[in-house]
């Protein structure tokens, strides 16, 4: 039986980061047979649109994010967005990463007797102390962490299911002292990553990266959470003249993350800047090396997706990595803030080529685990055992 879904983020396109991106990937493989509305933080007025012909899209007024650049902050109207939902009339509301709208969404569902999900897809308590430490004095970074913890207990708590994208997530939510929480690993839309050789050359070609250096890749949003001061150091300390580090993604941090590798004397190191999504599976099939210094991934979308290319991974043993990487299998963990360790295996791998052709052959089989098309059918088998519960 075909579902009306309800779904609310505070996070979506043109916004380019993993939220947004999955709940694009997965809006598309669910409207194939269902009905899905979308609240989403837009510009200007409230507006309905039409994407296809069982996907809209509600536009809520919002508002830049002072304090994270590229992020929107929806309209607090609550009665706007129950009169909504009740015109609208879904099976079940489904929030992701609710702050603001995705809440509201929360509140107005449980009040109509409608199931509700919330999905933990930013890890909150290490996001918010360096956002307030910003505005407030470094001594308060464990007072923010604890009542990160206490809004993220308090406000999922309200769905009668909390989904997170690992089991690392599960332990950790658990441990608030949250009961309802569940396993629903993320998808990615796999063949956006599929490219030839004629889009591999011409990516080098456009980026100037030379066709016989080894490349380090790191791909993503430029960020203070991505820590790439970590990754410039270790790739500093194994620079060599046949290596290249390749950063590629925009994002607010980038002219700064810039500096710190002039200050360094990184002199093989290129800058992309922003990469369109048709050059995705180019990039990553460019590397010989996927690299993320990054301890705060709830789950690692862009390692799955340097997998998929056949590429080993290197990523820090804590949350969505700690899930998806195999140690020594598909690629190696380190520890958080180990940047000598970051470096020893960055090096281990560039001077092993059968190694890496060995743990790639692995990785491509572990990104196959993570299609759209499993994430879906797990999400729609939650959605009726809800229902069928209620």
């Amino acid at each position: 039986m075909a579902l009306k879904i309800a779904l609310f983020t505070d996070t979506y396109l043109p916004q380019i980061n993993g939220v947004a991106i999955y709940i694009s990937d997965i809006v598309k493989e669910l409207s194939r047979e269902h009905e899905v509305v979308l609240f989403a933080p837009g510009e200007g007025r409230l507006r309905m649109e039409r994407v296809s012909p069982r996907f809209r899209i509600w536009w809520i007024p919002s508002s830049p994010f002072p304090f994270y650049e590229g992020y929107r902050i929806a309209a607090l109207d609550y009665r706007k967005i129950s009169d909504l939902l009740r015109k609208e009339k879904p099976d079940v509301v489904h929030a992701h990463a609710p702050i603001n709208l995705g809440l509201q969404g929360i509140l107005a569902a449980k009040r109509k007797r409608i199931p509700t999900i919330a999905t933990y897809h930013t890890h909150y308590p290490d996001y918010v102390p360096h956002i307030v430490s910003i505005k407030l004095p470094k001594v308060l970074r464990h007072a923010t962490e604890f009542t990160a913890k206490k809004f993220v207990k308090h406000t999922f708590g309200m769905a009668d299911v909390v989904t997170a994208p690992t089991e690392e997530l599960v332990s950790e939510l658990c441990s608030y002292g949250m009961a309802n929480v569940v396993y629903l690993p993320n998808g990615i839309d796999l063949s956006k990553l599929e490219c030839t050789k004629k889009d591999v050359a011409a990516f080098r070609r456009r980026h100037k990266i030379p066709p016989r250096k080894k490349v380090v890749l790191y791909l993503g949003r430029i960020s203070f959470e991505k820590r790439l001061d970590r990754l410039l150091e270790a790739f500093r300390s194994i620079e060599k003249r046949d290596r290249v580090l390749v950063i590629a993604g925009g994002g607010p941090y980038l002219k700064g993350f810039k500096d710190i590798s002039r200050d360094l004397g990184i002199r093989n190191i290129i800058f992309t800047g922003y990469v369109r999504a048709d050059e995705l599976g180019a990039a990553y099939n460019c590397a010989d090396i996927y690299v993320s210094a990054s301890d705060s991934e709830t789950f690692g979308l862009t390692f799955v997706e340097a997998m998929y290319a056949g590429v080993p991974v290197i990523g820090v043993a804590r949350l969505g990595p700690k899930d998806i990487i195999k140690d020594g299998r598909n690629g190696i963990l380190v520890g958080p803030g180990d940047t000598d360790c970051l470096a020893r295996n960055m090096e281990r791998l560039l001077d092993n080529p059968a190694l890496r052709r060995k743990m790639g052959k692995a990785a491509r089989k572990t990104a196959l685990k993570y299609s759209i098309e499993r994430s879906a059918e797990r999400t729609l088998e939650l959605y009726r055992s809800l229902r069928a519960g209620m």
